[in-house]
């Protein structure tokens, strides 16, 4: 489901950016207690990272503000739900959210240039 751009992932300098705007976004959305433990780029271990820290976030009622902040939104998630009905919503939003960040990353290191 996770396009091409997670080789972005394997650059050292776009990892730790990556993790830096992860802090970013959960910082500002006010769940910066839920924030995943990132130890390594592997997609692996950010799905169950994000993963886990969705199932803390859904019990907060604190999901939607960070889905905000990521820039994330109902039509994204359906569209997904729809191309993947296998998985469940939180593996979904966690792909959905990799992405996402990773995107703003990317984003950001082309104009920044």
């Amino acid at each position: 489901m996770i396009p091409d751009i997670l080789h972005s992932l394997e650059k050292p300098d776009l990892f730790e950016k990556f993790k830096t705007q992860v802090y970013r976004d959960f910082e500002l959305a006010g769940v910066i207690d839920y924030l995943p433990v990132i130890e390594s780029n592997q997609l692996d271990h950010l799905k169950e990272a994000f993963f886990n820290s969705i199932l803390k976030l859904e019990v907060s009622n604190a999901l939607n503000n960070l889905l905000y902040r990521v820039d994330i939104n109902e039509i994204q998630i359906k569209k997904a739900a729809l191309k993947d009905p296998s998985l469940s919503l939180q593996h979904l939003l966690s792909e959905l959210m990799i992405k996402r960040i990773l995107q703003k990353v990317v984003l950001k290191e082309l104009y920044s240039k």
